[in-house]
């Protein structure tokens, strides 16, 4: 069971090495490392990770932003594929074994063009997997917030299907989001769960969450909100997150969560927690 935090949160004014004494603190017990800008890590942080994960703290990695194995520029996904490679072999040297990655895009936003896009990452993804040692490391191709993006629920499935180190990592609240406002229940959240589980059941017992609440518009994403924010027209910010942990308990899942939640990661990372606990 792992509930954790994205990044080092705004309220902790530390230092890196004793930030996870901070967490523990709070019963939380996961982090992700945030290499958005670049896989990158100073050699002081790789062995406070190393020595942290000895002692049982548990650590996945982001994958910076500008990789995209989705688009139809050559050079664009060439580059990103290479930008793989170095970051699992990073993951490797801090024995992280989860490396989550927005799918990216740049086709026609056309069922067609999707189609395309989603083929040539899976084949990507295959090419430069199989040309390394991958370890024990998976990769996580995560749910896109924005409609435009690719990773949508059933993408991420098709891609997951078809890449032998690929696992479902399912934002639930860019799901909510670029489905223009669709987890209104529990219920709901777990359909889409169990669509996930009966079309990948081996690999579902490894998912990976982000879970926080989410603003959006009509074409999906415009950006998190702060743990217990409602949206700027009012409405509570959504999805449930006591509906998400409830989801989690009925369906066995052994939760692996991160919070992504604005500036309140450790807040909203703590709530889920006592709430999957009740």
């Amino acid at each position: 069971m792992v509930f954790g935090v994205a990044g080092v949160p705004t309220n902790y004014k530390g230092k890196f090495k004793n930030l996870f004494d901070w967490l523990r603190e709070r019963d939380l017990n996961g982090y992700e490392i945030q290499c958005v800008y670049g896989f990158k890590i100073s050699d002081v942080n790789k062995q406070i990770i190393l020595e942290e994960k000895s002692k049982g703290f548990c650590f996945s990695m982001h994958a910076p932003y500008y990789i995209n194995l989705g688009s139809k520029n050559e050079p664009v996904v060439a580059r990103s594929k290479e930008n793989m490679k170095q970051g699992i072999e990073l993951a490797k040297s801090v024995g992280v074994n989860r490396i989550t990655f927005h799918p990216g895009g740049g086709h026609d936003n056309t069922e067609e063009g999707r189609k395309l896009a989603i083929k040539q990452l899976i084949d990507a993804v295959n090419e430069f997997t199989h040309q390394i040692d991958m370890g024990d490391v998976r990769l996580y191709p995560e749910i896109g917030g924005k409609t435009a993006n690719l990773g949508s629920l059933d993408e991420i499935i098709e891609i997951c299907k078809h890449c032998e180190y690929c696992y479902p990592c399912i934002d639930i609240a860019h799901l909510h989001a670029r489905e223009i406002g669709s987890i209104t229940s529990k219920e709901i959240l777990k359909e889409k769960l169990q669509k996930i589980k009966d079309a990948i059941p081996q690999k579902f017992k490894y998912i990976h969450f982000h879970a926080y609440t989410i603003n959006y518009g009509d074409k999906g994403e415009l950006n998190h909100l702060r743990h217990g924010e409602n949206m700027p027209d009012g409405r509570v910010g959504m999805p449930n997150l006591d509906d998400f942990t409830s989801v989690l308990k009925e369906m066995g899942i052994e939760p692996w969560v991160i919070s992504e939640a604005q500036d309140t990661q450790e807040i909203g990372a703590e709530y889920m927690l006592q709430s999957y606990k009740k």
